[in-house]
């Protein structure tokens, strides 16, 4: 547990030196794992991401979240896009928490087809 919080602090001197934060620019949306649907498991899955200076997902760490949906909220967090965080005018690396939501009611909204 103690190796866990020194993980986070870590993670947080990072988030500390950015001026401005990482902005989503690109959401992929999770896809619901079968087995979890079936056993109408629902809940939120929350990670510490690590965004690169060029916006790319570099690293995810668990916080928490049901076994059965931790890796598809991984997977869908791993194709996430971010303008990068700054500092100084400069992009920099930087750590955010990341909460994917899993609700059986959702529908993601459907693609509009133009006419």
């Amino acid at each position: 547990m103690r190796a866990r919080f020194a993980a986070l602090f870590g993670f947080l001197a990072l988030v500390l030196q950015a001026q401005f934060a990482p902005r989503l620019i690109r959401r992929v949306e999770p896809v619901y794992p079968p087995l979890a649907k079936a056993m109408r498991i629902q809940g939120t899955v929350r990670v510490a991401a690590v965004i690169d200076d060029d916006g790319t997902v570099a690293g995810l760490k668990l916080i928490s979240g049901h076994p059965l949906l931790v890796q598809a909220a991984m997977d869908a967090v791993k194709q996430w896009r971010y303008r990068p965080a700054e500092r100084n005018g400069k992009t920099v690396r930087a750590v955010i928490s990341v909460a994917v939501g899993f609700d059986l009611s959702y529908r993601p909204p459907e693609q509009s087809t133009r006419i």
